[in-house]
């Protein structure tokens, strides 16, 4: 009869202590932090043409090499002076980042009826609690390097840029 007192700890202590502890980290209570990726459309002086008006938000669309490629534009920051590199992130397109080491996008402009079309490579990142996703570690358009930038903790924005405007 004392060794069941003692068997119901033994069971409490390695169920207390399963996978879902890793590391100390309550895998119940994690919230990972995702990156995410923008392309802001600019003119070759780096004016961005989306809030200077010359390309209509409502104009544009967005295709990818995978389900469920989609994007948002990024509306102007409300607090801005507080976190300047917030206002990097104004008036881009946010879109998807899959789950695949390489993906396409084709952005259409009907504005300025041009099409881009943009090749990316990820890397696969691992944290605890067994979860993982991909960052962007580079990206090409036709055939030309597109310089991303990490302005905050895994947010990365590239310029698309573009001549004549």
């Amino acid at each position: 009869m004392k060794k069941i007192p003692i068997f119901i700890s033994i069971i409490g202590f390695i169920f207390g202590c399963s996978s879902s502890d890793e590391g100390g980290i309550d895998c119940t209570l994690y919230d990972p932090a995702f990156p995410s990726l923008h392309i802001r459309i600019v003119d070759s002086a780096g004016t961005n043409l989306i809030d200077n008006g010359v390309i209509d938000p409502n104009n544009i669309s967005v295709e990818g090499d995978f389900p469920n490629a989609q994007f948002q534009i990024v509306p102007d920051y409300e607090f801005v002076s507080s976190d300047p590199d917030n206002g990097a992130l104004n008036y881009s397109l946010s879109v998807v980042i899959p789950r695949k080491a390489t993906f396409k996008y084709t952005i259409n402009l009907a504005d300025i009826n041009t099409t881009y079309s943009f090749d990316f490579t990820a890397k696969l990142m691992h944290l605890p609690c067994d979860i993982s996703f991909f960052t962007p570690v580079k990206g090409s358009s036709n055939n030309q390097q597109f310089k991303l930038l990490e302005v905050r903790p895994l947010q990365f924005v590239g310029d698309l840029k573009i001549q004549n405007y």
